[in-house]
C-alpha cells in the first residue's frame, strides 16, 4: 500500500479543511494517509504578521506587470519565517508522496517557509503542493506569486512536483468590513465571469479542481517510489 503524508499549516482553518478533504479522498482510493499540522511556537497577533512584508509592497506593481522581474525577484526576495514546534515527521523519506498545504501570505506562509528549511528526506520525494487564498485563481497575483517560490524551494531540496491545487477561501483577515472579500468577488465576476464562491471548496470549480488534483496524486502513488 502506498503511503502519503499530508503536512499543512492553517491559521484560520481553511487550509486544514482542504487537507482533511484530500485525505478522505486518497483514503477512499485505497492509500494510507498520515496527516501532520505544522504548529507554530507562538501565535503572532494578526496585525503583526504583515509587518515583515511591508518592505516588499513597493515592488508589487512591477512584479505584476513584468515576467522578467518576477523571475529575478523569486530568486532574491526576502522570505519571512516563523518558528515552528518539533515535527512528528521531521524526515519524510518513508513516504511515497508528500502533499504540502499552505495559505498564501503574499508569498509563502511563514511557518511553511520554516518547515521547508527544517524537514529532511525531500530528496527524491514526489511532492504535490496545495493552497488556499482569498481571491479567484488569478494567474500572477495568486498562483504564480505563491507556487513559483514554493516549488522552486522544493526542487532545490531535491523534490519532484506532481501537481498543484489552488482553492479560494473567500476570506481575508485584514481590513475592517470585509473590503478585500468584496474586492475579490468583484474581480472574480469581472475576470472569470463567475462568483467567487464557485472557486471555493464548496463551489463547482473548486470541487472539480480538488478531484483533478486527487486523480493526479493517485496516479503518482500507483507508480510510487523515489524519483530519479
Amino acid at each position: 500500500m502506498s503511503r502519503a503524508l499530508i503536512v499543512y499549516y492553517s491559521r484560520t482553518g481553511h487550509t486544514a479543511r482542504l487537507a482533511e478533504t484530500l485525505a478522505a479522498e486518497l483514503r477512499r482510493c485505497g492509500h494510507e494517509v498520515v496527516i501532520e499540522a505544522i504548529r507554530v511556537k507562538r501565535n503572532w497577533n494578526k496585525w503583526l504578521l504583515p509587518l515583515p512584508l511591508l518592505p516588499l509592497l513597493p515592488f508589487l506593481p512591477l512584479y505584476l506587470i513584468s515576467a522578467r522581474f518576477r523571475c529575478v525577484w523569486h530568486r532574491f526576495y526576502f522570505q519571512p519565517e516563523q518558528a515552528i514546534r518539533p515535527l512528528a515527521f521531521a524526515d519524510v523519506s518513508a513516504f511515497d508522496l508528500v502533499l504540502l498545504g499552505t495559505p498564501k501570505w503574499l508569498y509563502l506562509s511563514f511557518p511553511v517557509a520554516r518547515w521547508l528549511k527544517e524537514v529532511r528526506g525531500l530528496q527524491g520525494r514526489r511532492v504535490a503542493p496545495f493552497a488556499t487564498f482569498c481571491g479567484p485563481p488569478l494567474e500572477v497575483f495568486e498562483l504564480e506569486m505563491l507556487f513559483d517560490p514554493l516549488e522552486s524551494r522544493l526542487r532545490a531540496r531535491g523534490a519532484a512536483m506532481v501537481d498543484r491545487l489552488a482553492v479560494s477561501s473567500d476570506y481575508h483577515p485584514y481590513f475592517f468590513f470585509g473590503e478585500m472579500e468584496w474586492l475579490f468577488r468583484f474581480v472574480s465576476r469581472s475576470v472569470f465571469k463567475r462568483p467567487l464562491a464557485e472557486f471555493t471548496l464548496d463551489g463547482t470549480v473548486g470541487q472539480a479542481e480538488a478531484r483533478r488534483f486527487c486523480d493526479a496524486v493517485c496516479r503518482a502513488l500507483q507508480g510510487s517510489g523515489p524519483v530519479a
